[in-house]
C-alpha cells in the first residue's frame, strides 16, 4: 500500500505538490485574516458614516474649509523667508560670478506692494556664452525658491562671436512683513 502523500507526489510531482500546499496556506491565510479585517474594515465605514451622518453637513462644512485655510497658510509660510532682499540679490550676485557671467548694472524694484506677497523685479543685463547663462538660471533657480524666470532675451553682435549679451528679467517673491 502506498502513502497517501507518496502517491500525491508521484501524481503531482514536487511543484504540483508545493503549489497545492501554497493553495491552502492562501486559503487560510483568506480565512484567517483577511475576512477579519474585511469586517474590521465594514465596522469603521459604518462607524464613519454614522458619525458623518450625526455631524450633518455643517460639520463637513467646517471641516473643508479649515483644510482650506491650512493650506493657504502653507503656501503664505512658503514665501516667509528668513533673508531680506539685499540678502537674495547677493546670493544671485555670487551664483552669476561662480557661472563665470560679465554682470554689467542690473537693477530691481518693487513690482507689487499692496498684496501679501511681494513681487521685486530684477533686470540683469549680463553676458557670457550660451552654457554660462543657462549654468547661472539653473543655479539661480535651484538655490533660490522664491525667484522665478519672467524672461530671457539673448542677442549676439555677430555670427562669429561666442559671447552672447542677454537680458533676463527674474521675480523675486517674498512675504510682506
Amino acid at each position: 500500500m502506498i502513502h497517501p502523500l507518496k502517491r500525491l507526489k508521484n501524481q503531482f510531482g514536487l511543484l504540483g505538490l508545493s503549489s497545492l500546499g501554497l493553495l491552502a496556506l492562501s486559503a487560510a491565510f483568506s480565512l484567517l485574516v483577511v475576512k477579519p479585517l474585511e469586517a474590521r474594515l465594514r465596522a469603521l465605514e459604518h462607524e464613519q458614516h454614522s458619525a458623518q451622518q450625526s455631524k450633518g453637513s455643517e460639520g463637513l462644512k467646517l471641516v473643508g474649509a479649515s483644510l482650506q485655510a491650512a493650506r493657504v497658510a502653507d503656501f503664505y509660510r512658503y514665501f516667509d523667508r528668513q533673508q531680506r532682499i539685499d540678502d537674495w540679490l547677493a546670493r544671485l550676485h555670487g551664483i552669476a560670478t561662480a557661472s563665470g557671467l560679465e554682470l554689467r548694472a542690473g537693477d530691481y524694484r518693487l513690482a507689487e506692494a499692496q498684496r501679501r506677497i511681494d513681487r521685486y523685479e530684477i533686470n540683469l543685463p549680463v553676458r557670457g556664452s550660451y552654457t554660462q547663462i543657462r549654468s547661472f538660471l539653473e543655479g539661480a533657480l535651484a538655490e533660490i525658491p522664491v525667484l522665478s524666470l519672467d524672461r530671457a532675451s539673448f542677442r549676439r553682435n555677430g555670427t562669429n562671436e561666442t559671447r552672447i549679451e542677454a537680458e533676463i528679467v527674474l521675480t523675486l517673491h517674498l512675504l510682506h512683513k
